[in-house]
C-alpha cells in the first residue's frame, strides 16, 4: 500500500503488516507511526472507520452515501464569529477611565484577548467554539445531536442587539455550548435551526 510522509508528502510504498509500526521518511528523515490509509476517524466517536463504511461499527453513527471519509470532505463553513465589541462595552469604559492608573490597559487587553481569541464556528455538520490563545480550550456539537437553541438578551442586551445563545444535545439535560455576546443572535439561532433540517 502506499503511504505519504506527514512532514514532506514522499510517498512511500509498504506493506500491510507495517502497520502501527514507526517508520523514517527516506527524503526528509521524519519519524512517524503508519497509519492504513483506507481508515477515517468517525466523526462521533473518532474511532477508525473504512472510508466505504456507511455506518460506524463502535457508535452506530450514519456516515452518509459517501462513508466516513466523505461526511468530513462535506463540512462547510456557515458562520465565523467573534463576541460583540459591545458586549464589553462598560468594561471598556471603566478600562478607558483608568488607563492613567495601569489597571485599564490589563482590562483593556483581557477584553482585546477576549474579543481575537474567542471563536464561535458554525458549519453545515456542526458547531464549534474555541476559546483562548496559549491553554486552548475546544467545544463542539454536532448539528445531528442537537436538541435546542436558546436566546438569551438582557435590557442592555437587547438595546445594543447583541445576546447569549445557548446549545445542548439530547445527550444533557443542560447546555454544552454558550454562544456570549454575538451580534445579531436572532439570525444566529435562525441559522442553526435551518441547518436541523
Amino acid at each position: 500500500m502506499e503511504i505519504s510522509c506527514p512532514k514532506c508528502g514522499t510517498r512511500h510504498h509498504v506493506e500491510p503488516s507495517g502497520v502501527g509500526q514507526k517508520m523514517t521518511c527516506s527524503k526528509c528523515g521524519a519519524e512517524f507511526v503508519v497509519q492504513n490509509p483506507n481508515l477515517v476517524p468517525c466523526p462521533d466517536c473518532f474511532a477508525p472507520v473504512s472510508r466505504r463504511a456507511a455506518v460506524c461499527p463502535r457508535c452506530g453513527a450514519p456516515l452518509g452515501a459517501s462513508g466516513a471519509a466523505g461526511a468530513i470532505e462535506q463540512e462547510e463553513s456557515i458562520l465565523l464569529c467573534h463576541p460583540s465589541m459591545k458586549n464589553y462595552i462598560w468594561w471598556t469604559i471603566l478600562g478607558i477611565l483608568t488607563i492613567p492608573l495601569l489597571v485599564g490597559i490589563i482590562i483593556l487587553s483581557v477584553i482585546w484577548f477576549k474579543l481575537h481569541f474567542t471563536v464561535y464556528q458554525i458549519t453545515n455538520l456542526r458547531i464549534v467554539v474555541t476559546l483562548g490563545w496559549i491553554a486552548r480550550t475546544r467545544h463542539e456539537i454536532w448539528i445531528k445531536d442537537m436538541r435546542e437553541a436558546n436566546l438569551t438578551q438582557t435590557f442592555w442586551q437587547r438595546i445594543l442587539g447583541i445576546g447569549d445563545i445557548s446549545i445542548g444535545t439530547a445527550a444533557t439535560a443542560g447546555t454544552e455550548i454558550c454562544m456570549e455576546g454575538v451580534a445579531s443572535p436572532q439570525r444566529i439561532v435562525d441559522s442553526i435551526n435551518s441547518l436541523r433540517g
